[in-house]
């Protein structure tokens, strides 16, 4: 494990937390380098979050984790083939691998990005841990929530799936997530691509076209590669029929989804709800493929519950 940086946070508004906030920049060593930022408290419980397709750990909105940092020792990952992590293969595959060729051409599966994940965790000394996961992530932190067994203090997925080995990804949806696999020409075509996705999966969410192309030229200056975005994709599309693991989760569990979903069918999430012991289901009207204040603020009081905690 190399430790790249340890740099104080500085004092959080509303909390007591001062100096003992740190946040910790990692890469955890393996079969791909992952990339962990750690936040809170050495001594607070332990919560992972697991971002979705082609997304970084910037995507996470600041506030919300430094409000979670007043309470948890959070961990953020950033998956591999993306951002700071590892990669895997070269971009010149990515659309092979996207647009769904044999199996021998699967650089990885969720499971894979799931061991990630376990490996980080232990890395990380965290005897028992939270998961969530938005997306893609929410796919990951099913499989880690089923394999942690008694480690596991709760679970969270925001607009994910119900581990159906067809993934419930429009058709419309999917053609935009192939065409990104593909490749661009110039980093201004691929920024411009990126944009008008973030505005079009998160309706009817708003997104402005100028934070849309904030975001995207940050993503393309921090790591985004099409490589790494097509490899994922396939592991989503490749990892065939996990319904039996969201049975295995007896932890607390909250599925969370968005009724205006563009992304993944909401439909999904309520057979997510179906299929874990106990679950709680939030389904959010007028809201999108997207990570909003209001989703997270539900998210954040669910967790303090969860876990016994107060706000």
């Amino acid at each position: 494990m190399t430790e790249t940086v340890c740099l104080p946070c500085g004092p959080i508004l509303g909390s007591d937390i001062r100096i003992d906030t740190v946040l910790l920049q990692r890469i955890i060593d393996g079969p791909c380098p992952i990339y962990v930022e750690v936040r809170g408290r050495e001594t607070a419980p332990a919560l992972v979050l697991l971002l979705g397709l082609g997304m970084q750990l910037d995507e996470w909105p600041r506030p919300f984790l430094d409000k979670l940092a007043r309470h948890f020792r959070v961990v953020c990952i950033e998956n591999r083939d993306m951002g700071r992590s590892g990669r895997c293969g070269p971009d010149k595959n990515a659309q092979d691998a996207a647009l769904g060729g044999h199996a021998s051409q699967v650089a990885y599966s969720l499971f894979d990005m799931r061991d990630d994940v376990m490996r980080v965790t232990r890395e990380l000394n965290l005897p028992r841990f939270a998961v969530v996961g938005f997306s893609m992530g929410g796919m990951i932190a099913q499989l880690v929530a089923a394999k942690a067994g008694d480690r596991l203090t709760a679970f969270a997925q925001i607009c994910s799936s119900a581990g159906e080995a067809e993934a419930p990804i429009p058709a419309a949806t999917m053609k935009r997530f192939e065409r990104v696999a593909k490749g661009f020409e110039s980093d201004a075509e691929l920024i411009a691509h990126l944009a008008d996705d973030l505005i079009w999966c998160a309706a009817p969410s708003p997104v402005s076209p100028s934070e849309a192309v904030d975001l995207a030229t940050a993503m393309q200056k921090s790591g985004f590669t099409t490589g790494g975005y097509g490899r994922q994709l396939f592991a989503i599309t490749s990892s065939g029929d996990r319904t039996e693991y969201l049975q295995r989760i007896t932890a607390p569990s909250l599925v969370i989804g968005a009724e205006q979903d563009r992304c993944i069918l909401p439909e999904s999430s309520q057979r997510a709800h179906a299929l874990i012991e106990k679950a709680e289901l939030k389904m959010f009207s007028h809201t999108g493929h997207s990570l909003e204040a209001h989703i997270l603020d539900d998210l954040e009081m669910w967790l303090l519950g969860a876990l016994g905690l107060s706000p």
